[in-house]
């Protein structure tokens, strides 16, 4: 995931990393050792790299709108070489 943000803490920090890292794996919890196909909202939509980039966009957007940043790109790779990147 890439943030952004116009301001730094009084330490100089954008963002702690460390509570980035805890929401992403909030967001991706519920995918861990399942399949996709039958998990919200993939139960509805196809499972790609592109629409798992766009699911975690919107949810990180969401835990994150209460802070003065703004995640700016979330990517998805499928191997070392490729990705997809959702972003606003």
């Amino acid at each position: 995931m890439t943030v952004s943000g116009g301001e730094l803490d009084k330490i100089g920090m954008l963002a702690d990393f460390t509570i980035l890292k805890q929401y992403l794996k909030d967001v991706l919890s519920k995918f861990d050792h399942e399949y996709l196909n039958e998990v919200k909202p993939f139960d509805k939509i196809n499972p790609t790299a592109e629409n798992i980039a766009k699911y975690i966009y919107g949810s990180l957007k969401s835990k994150t709108e209460k802070y003065k940043i703004k995640i700016t790109k979330v990517a998805v790779w499928e191997t070392d070489r490729n990705c997809a990147a959702y972003y606003e």
